[in-house]
Order: structure tokens, then sequence, then C-alpha cells
């Protein structure tokens, strides 16, 4: 690594000391080797959230609307040789310092899509980008939270078009210079790529027939919505405040929460985690971002694990989750649905399952899911999905497989998934100038290269 750039984005929290050994020891390991390292130690670094206002792409395409510390990190991780992602794993994630930072590396695709290793992803902005490692710090060993750390990395590699990619999970545990060899050796292997078939593997998150505590009739439900979004409805608000209808139709009673910064912090983070106590379901509606759940619903995570476990209640609750993405295959929200499932097992909660869908903005939109104002492709397989798993939740069932299933169909009847996938190319294309030329953006300039 002579003579490399290499960024440390340093995703440790307050409460992760013992994670400074390791730290160190990664340190002095890129040191010795002559390599320039930028350390940014994340939860140090004051910098905004990715409101998923697309303005990186069609208002100043190839940097954030947003003036802070982001820019800076993004123009480093772009123009450096390696970028290294230190945190402790959290239920298979990355910390929520890690996500936040991840969330506003969007400017450096393109909005416009391509067939990558056989399913969509964006076309890269610049021609040369990062090799990335990933390295995972356990308190304790999790293999199947390992697993899908280092499934993550490969996916985030996947997504940045990285030349090369590895990741490993170190105990903190472990004696230092065991820590040392394994360190070693993850800065200079080459890790495969993880297919679609590996995502796909994890798709549905659900488990047929298991059996769940009865419930003594109706209870409460809470819906906690993980859209950045502030200006406008959004998908996941739609999805989630559906299901909660049904349930409040069933005799349920129902809140809705909508993630905001303030919501996690001082009275607000009261009032949130009052929220999650009155409720025996819960219930998670999000957007995909980079591969996993977005920054401010893994921080809620974090938040309702560090609750729950020093004040556990006295009956388990219950957790669902909806998830959906940007691309028309599903499988992509396979692992977000998947680190929510570890967080269920490791808080004590029970987990009744997922659903996973393709092309959330493109069917809604924020739109809502019936009337007569509605435009966009059918979506009466969504409709008959979220009507099946209401009823399910309602009786405090998992979701049955049959509503994952439909979830994940093709919006216009009887067209080929194929035809459906070029189909959405051709239209995605069209609004990203469309949405460009209201800006005053020339379709040239929507590959803008700033930090080459």
């Amino acid at each position: 690594m002579l003579n490399q750039k290499i960024v440390l984005l340093d995703g440790s929290g307050v409460d992760d000391e013992s994670l400074s050994p390791v730290l160190d020891l990664l340190l002095n390991e890129l040191h010795s080797s002559g390599a320039t390292v930028q350390t940014f130690p994340l939860r140090d670094i004051k910098m905004g959230t990715c409101i998923g206002c697309f303005g990186c792409w069609v208002k100043t395409p190839g940097i954030c609307l947003e003036p802070d510390a982001g820019r800076d990190i993004t123009q480093a991780v772009i123009q450096s040789d390696l970028t290294i992602l230190f945190t402790p794993v959290t239920f298979g994630g990355y910390s929520s310092e890690i996500k936040k930072s991840q969330d506003r590396r969007i400017p450096l695709v393109l909005p416009d899509f391509g067939i990558y290793h056989g399913e969509f992803h964006h076309h890269p902005r610049y021609s040369k980008n990062p090799r990335l490692v990933g390295i995972g710090v356990q308190h304790q060993s999790n293999d199947a939270e390992a697993n899908l750390f280092k499934l993550l990395v490969g996916r985030n590699a996947l997504n940045s078009h990285a030349p090369t990619y590895a990741a490993d999970v170190v105990l903190s545990t472990d004696a230092p210079e065991d820590v040392r060899q394994q360190l070693q050796s993850v800065l200079v292997r080459n890790d495969n790529l993880p297919s679609s078939k590996v995502v796909a593997s994890l798709m549905p998150a659900v488990t047929a027939g298991v059996d769940t505590p009865t419930l003594g009739g109706p209870g409460r439900a809470l819906l906690i919505i993980g859209s950045p979004k502030v200006k406008s409805p959004s998908t996941s608000g739609v999805l989630g405040e559906y299901v909660l209808a049904q349930l409040n139709q069933r005799g349920w009673e129902t809140e809705s929460l909508t993630l905001r910064k303030n919501l996690l912090q001082g009275e607000g983070q009261a009032e949130f985690l009052a929220a999650v106590d009155r409720a025996e379901l819960i219930l998670l509606a999000f957007p995909l971002y980079v591969d996993s759940l977005p920054f401010l619903v893994m921080k809620s995570l974090e938040v309702m694990s560090k609750h729950l476990s020093t004040d556990p209640p006295e009956s388990p609750k219950r957790l669902f989750a909806i998830a959906n993405n940007g691309f028309p295959e599903a499988h992509h929200n396979a692992l977000a649905l998947a680190i929510c499932q570890r967080f269920a097992i490791d808080t004590g909660l029970i987990w009744l399952g997922g659903l996973a869908m393709g092309a959330g903005e493109a069917l809604f939109g924020g739109q809502p899911i019936k009337g007569t104002e509605r435009e966009g492709p059918p979506v009466e397989h969504v409709i008959q999905a979220l009507d099946i798993t209401s009823a399910a939740l309602a009786d405090g069932q998992m979701v049955p497989p049959e509503a994952a299933k439909l979830m994940t169909k093709t919006p216009i009847p009887f067209m080929p998934f194929s035809l459906w996938r070029w189909l959405f190319i051709k239209l995605a294309q069209r609004h990203w100038r469309q949405s460009a030329a209201e800006n005053q953006v020339s379709e040239k300039e929507l590959f803008a290269q700033p930090y080459a």
C-alpha cells in the first residue's frame, strides 16, 4: 500500500471504547505500509442527513446540496485509492454513524440505470472508484451477523463500482496478534462480489408455519416511517399507513411517527420510547438506502435496543417491516429486512416478517394506494399483499409467504420481467432529464465530475 491514499471512516460510537485497541492496530498497520491515511471520526463530525431530495443528481450534479462535512468526506472518498469502513457490527449492519456517511455517497453515482452482474444498479459517475474494505468489530462471536455484515460490504462494493473489495469481522476480545493477522489479511485480500442469488436467498425473510404466541385481542400498533423526505408524502408512509388503517378497522389502537433527528434525542427521544413502550406491534416502513436501512432508521434501532435491554417489557413485542427500493427488482431489500430480523432477535422481539417491494417511487411517488386521483402503473398486487398481511398481523401471525410473493410481482399484468426492466430504464432516463431541465440543468451537466 506504499504511496496509496487511504480514507478511514471510523464509525465507533461514544459507547464503543472497547473498539479503540482494534482501531489503533489498524492505524499502525496502515501507517507502517507507507500509505497516506486520512481518518474521519464520524461521531465528532457534524453532518446532515440525506433527505432523498435527489438535488445531487438534478440540481447540482455530483454535489450534495448540503454544504457541510458530508461534501468533504465524499470528495476524499472518491479521490482515495482505498476506503475503509470501520464499525461495530450492528444487527449485522453498520453503526448509524457509518450509515449516515454512506447515505451521503449518492452523488458518486448517476441517476441512470444499467445492468451490472445481472441486476439493476446505477451507472458510476467516475471512471475510477476506490477499493472498499469493511472491518466490523464484535464483542462476542455471532456468525449470522458477521455473514450479513460481509454481504453488506460486498453489496456496497458492487453498487459503488469498487474495483475490488474485502470484508472481515474481528472480536474485540481476541489477542492483539490474532487481530493484527486478520487485519493484514483483509487489507490485501480480494473477496468475490456477492451475486444476486446470494441476496435473493434471504427472500422472503419469513418462515412459514412458525407458531407465535396468541394475542388476547386487538392491541396497539406503532408505525415508524423511516423515509427522510420532509416536503412531500413518501412511498414508505403510504404503504405503512395503509396497513395501520387496516389494523384500526380490525379494532387495533394505532399510532404513527415519522422519524426526524429531534425524535431520537432529548425530549423527542423520551416521547419516541414512550410510544414504543405503549405498542404491542411495531411496524417499520422505510426506503432502501445504499443497500440497507436509512441512517435515522438504523439510529432508531440502536435507541430502541438500548432502551428495551435496560427496561425489558413484560411480554415480547412484535416487529414487522416493509422495505421499498428504487430498482425494479425487490430482492435488493432482502439484506435490510434480514438486519431488521437480527434486531428483533437481539432485542427479544418476535419477528413477524417483512415485505419487499421494488420500484417503490415509480409505483407510488407519495400517491395514495387507491382513489380517482391516483396515476401510474396498477398496484392491485400491492393492495392484495397488504390486505393479506394486515389480516395476519391483526391475529398476531407472521406474514404469509403468499403476501411476500405478491409484493414482488411485475406491476403491469402479463408483461415479462425482462420487458418491464427495459421499460423501467427508459422511463427513468426520461424522468431524470425532465427533472434536470426543470432546474435548468442540461443533459451534459448531469454527467458532471466535480471531484475528478
